[in-house]
């Protein structure tokens, strides 16, 4: 099998086809699933906070803005990483109100019969736009450069608007 179709973008080739098997499969929960943990997880800044000894379970979100100068202030770790932290903050907020739309554009797709492998590559695109978005937001440090950011954060955004588009006209 190739790639393309083990991502679920291309049917399975002859020899492979049954009559249970010959549709190609969708992977929405999985994508769905990738994407919560990315979004609540991977990106949470929790881990980081311990790391550093700064994470207050009490009031998480006040962490970097009441405890992080301090830190810098007493040697526990550099202005640059501190900056990062921010940013990652940032870059979880933003992931887990893009969750929501990309939950919204899957759904509906998925409802209106939106053809299988025109959603498994959205959801590709998604997923590839929003590990960029995430990475490009907490790495770069450049304004100039962080303009790659705002294409990713477009490219996520614009794949829900398509999903939601191609669902509404199967839906019409």
């Amino acid at each position: 099998m190739t790639l393309l179709t083990n991502l679920g973008l291309s049917p399975l080739p002859p020899s492979h086809t049954t009559l249970s098997h010959s549709r190609i499969p969708s992977y929405a929960c999985r994508f769905l699933i990738f994407n919560f943990i990315f979004a609540y997880g991977l990106l949470s800044t929790r881990f980081v906070k311990r790391y550093y000894g700064f994470d207050h379970n009490a009031c998480p979100r006040q962490d970097v803005e009441r405890y992080g100068e301090k830190m810098v202030r007493d040697g526990k770790m550099s202005r640059a990483a501190l900056e990062r932290v921010r940013r990652m903050e940032n870059a979880h907020a933003n992931s887990v109100e893009g969750f929501a739309v990309f939950v919204g554009g899957v759904l509906l797709a998925l409802h209106a019969g939106v053809p299988t492998e025109k959603l498994n590559g959205l959801m590709v695109v998604y997923s590839v736009a929003r590990i960029g978005y995430g990475l490009a937001y907490i790495l770069i440090e450049n304004e100039h450069l962080a303009l790659i950011r705002t294409v990713f954060w477009y490219a996520a955004n614009i794949t829900c608007v398509i999903m939601m588009a191609m669902a509404g006209k199967r839906m019409r």
